[in-house]
């Protein structure tokens, strides 16, 4: 099969909706949009699983990431007194280089 241009989202869409409605063959569809047979289930089911995303998991998804940002916003203010220099961190605020001139012995 010769390679074609990236799918827009338009026809992705069309593709989960042709295999899906059935209305046509899986061939049909594949030689219209010139892609392979791995290719049209793939769109199909990426398609299939963000409607049951859509549908089913986005008030836990906002709770979950709430949730989250809640804990880090405490972590930070646990943190809140914390300085780059307790970072183990030189005087300047920069690591300290292993293998630098200070570390030589003579």
């Amino acid at each position: 099969m010769r390679a074609r241009e990236k799918l827009t989202v338009e026809e992705k869409v069309s593709i989960a909706l042709d295999l899906i409605k059935r209305e046509r063959s899986l061939a049909e569809i594949r030689d219209f949009y010139r892609v392979s047979h791995t290719t049209a289930y793939k769109i199909r089911n990426a398609f299939l699983e963000g409607g049951r995303r859509a549908l089913g998991g986005v008030d836990n998804q906002r709770g979950d990431l709430e949730a989250r940002v809640r804990a880090l916003e405490e972590r930070i203010e646990d943190k809140g007194n914390l300085r780059v220099s307790d970072d183990r961190r030189g005087p300047q605020g920069r690591k300290p280089r292993a293998g630098g001139l200070g570390s030589r012995v003579r």
